[in-house]
């Protein structure tokens, strides 16, 4: 059986002080409805996790899909998430080490750039480029 457990708060602690934040997400419903909440993500360190894909479902729905994810980054210095999805969490989850690891790109990185990053790292490391 398997099991996701989702957080959507932080606590960073540093020189004595504590802080607790979150990455919101704005969604709009298809009836205009603007909706703001924290971002459901399974972290994966202190600043890296991977976040399910979470899109409007209606007029007065949000849809968690837990057949796709994202990589993202949070903490006090900043949240910022992948501007693409990965077709399973565990690709998700190799392509955030990956690209955090890499010495050559940041989570700043243009749209463009980081899907030109994920283009070379899949063809490098034999995965499906329909992650």
């Amino acid at each position: 059986m398997a099991y996701i457990k989702l957080t959507a708060h932080y606590a960073e602690q540093s020189g004595g002080r504590v802080a607790v934040g979150a990455w919101h997400l704005y969604i709009t419903l298809k009836n205009g409805t603007k909706v703001d909440f924290p971002a459901p993500f399974v972290p994966l360190n202190e600043t890296l996790a991977v976040t399910p894909v979470i899109e409007p479902d209606g007029d007065a729905g949000v849809r968690i899909d837990f057949t796709r994810w994202s990589p993202m980054r949070y903490g006090v210095a900043g949240s910022t998430g992948f501007p693409m999805w990965m077709s399973s969490q565990e690709m998700a989850v190799r392509v955030a080490r990956a690209f955090d690891a890499d010495p050559a790109t940041r989570w700043s990185d243009s749209p463009d750039d980081i899907r030109t990053w994920l283009r070379s790292w899949l063809a490098a490391n034999d995965a499906p480029q329909t992650a």
